[in-house]
């Protein structure tokens, strides 16, 4: 329910957000667009309106001299030629009474609109919008003085039209207009409710497809509906998935491996154990031999062990290197003698080629030999006898180890996961599956690499590179080649 109520906030949130500005435009629009044709409609007619009174007052103006050739006058004209369309001609007194309305209003009756005061009072052409004191209708009306001899105003020649036509033509467009508006307002609503949800709807499926990895539904897949963000999210969410299956599998399988590899050594020396315990020191061949097997399955104990402990250190991000400056390939012949008796009993001819100058490296020498156990034990126990090549080298920047054995070799689907944590892939040899992931962190900790090349059914070639220590001579290109058996 909460996720539903913060998916429906978001929606809101968009709605009234986005909306609210459109709102605002097209309501602006519709105000503006109103405002105008107002203005338009409303200034045409007075304009109209303004240029005929000035004809006429200018027509009274040069031909009168009184009141009365005003009066004599201002009855033809308006009798006679009154109304035109719908604007009526008024003559008024100067004090604001009729004297002759094409419409019939009485005479002596005064209109009482603010327009013709001002006239008289300012002798300019005024007009006045509103409602008619007498009938209450919307009027604009439109005074112009009468000056008889330049000097004194006598009259007030008026137009006058009703805006009822006017107002219902007004109302009419701008009700067009705000429903226009409100079109558009509606599809922009009906468009953005689409849009949002074709947001929204994916999010709550991928919220749901991310509860149930949360619960423990590694690999579940969220179906790619839009080639956009949404889209690449959905991606990304299944690679996920992907990867948290892969990495849960690997881990499972990691904890069924190392309790085999725990049970096993303890096996054997709770077995043994029990057996010198029974027998005593009567048989010296059984008591030997079970020693024997005893330090065997402790050591490869004490190895496994070391190799979660450093694993628990890397993860921490304890784990640390005591660096000095050594000669790599001082240490990398003291760990292939280390070997030797390994390789001896297993059939394994050793091909090492050498540089005929030290390699000198800024480096952890422990962690180092680790690393070369660790990759040196992987060739013997994947080997399968015949023989492993050793090469050390360097060039000008970096000094480079190749470790190569003619074993099964690695898959290629495999190759891309051997370094990462707890992986074993296919093989089975026994071993943690942690080795080789602590051995790329030590390289890497040394600003180095460790690459892993394979044919499957051929061999594994691993290959390491490490920044030299700067000296003031560098190496000569020369080699020496033997063989250790």
């Amino acid at each position: 329910m909460a996720r539903k109520q913060k998916l429906q906030g978001i929606q809101r949130r968009w709605m009234v957000n986005n909306l609210s500005y459109i709102v605002l435009v097209v309501a602006l629009a519709v105000v503006i667009y109103s405002v105008g044709m107002v203005n338009y409609y409303y200034n045409n007619v007075r304009e109209n309106m303004t240029s005929r009174a000035l004809l006429n007052t200018r027509y009274f103006n040069d031909s009168i001299t009184s009141f009365d050739s005003f009066y004599h006058n201002a009855r033809r004209q308006t009798m006679e030629y009154g109304a035109d369309g719908q604007i009526e001609r008024q003559a008024l007194t100067a004090d604001g009474r009729i004297l002759f309305s094409y419409s019939g209003l009485p005479a002596g009756m005064m209109p009482g609109t603010p327009d013709i005061e001002r006239a008289v009072q300012e002798n300019k052409t005024q007009n006045f919008i509103g409602n008619d004191p007498v009938t209450g209708e919307r009027i604009m009306s439109v005074s112009s003085p009468v000056v008889a001899g330049g000097a004194q105003v006598v009259g007030v020649m008026r137009y006058v039209t009703s805006l009822a036509r006017i107002d219902r033509e007004l109302i009419t467009q701008c009700g067009m207009v705000a429903l226009l508006g409100l079109s558009i307002i509606l599809f922009l609503l009906i468009t953005n409710a689409y849009f949002i949800r074709s947001i929204v709807t994916p999010l709550r499926e991928i919220t749901d497809i991310t509860k149930q990895i949360t619960k423990g539904g590694y690999g579940v897949r969220i179906d790619k509906k839009y080639e956009d963000e949404i889209g690449e999210l959905c991606n990304s969410i299944n690679e996920m998935s992907a990867e948290i299956a892969r990495s849960e599998k690997i881990k499972n399988e990691f904890i069924s491996s190392v309790s085999h590899e725990l049970r096993t050594p303890l096996t054997a020396i709770i077995g043994w154990g029990e057996t010198l315990t029974a027998v005593g020191a009567a048989n010296e061949e059984d008591v030997q031999k079970g020693i024997g097997i005893i330090l065997k399955e402790t050591r490869r104990l004490s190895k496994m062990v070391e190799e979660l402990l450093d694993f628990a250190r890397m993860e921490s991000g304890r784990f640390t290197l005591f660096m000095e400056e050594m000669d790599l390939k001082a240490e990398l012949e003291e760990t292939l003698f280390m070997y030797a008796e390994t390789f001896k009993k297993q059939a394994i001819v050793l091909d090492y080629t050498q540089n005929d100058h030290d390699i000198f490296i800024s480096g952890d020498r422990e962690r180092l030999k680790q690393v070369f156990f660790n990759i040196l034990d992987n060739a013997v126990k994947h080997g399968k006898g015949g023989k492993i090549e050793v090469d050390a080298d360097c060039d000008k920047e970096y000094a480079t180890i190749t470790i190569r054995d003619y074993g099964e070799g690695i898959p290629e689907e495999e190759l891309p996961y051997v370094k990462m944590k707890f992986y074993k892939g296919t093989s089975k040899v026994t071993g943690s599956g942690i080795g080789l992931a602590v051995s790329d962190e030590i390289i890497n900790l040394h600003s180095g690499e460790l690459n892993i090349g394979s044919v499957y059914g051929e061999g594994t070639t691993v290959t390491i590179r490490l920044p030299l220590q700067k000296r003031e001579s560098e190496p000569a290109e020369t080699k020496e080649e033997g063989e250790i058996e």
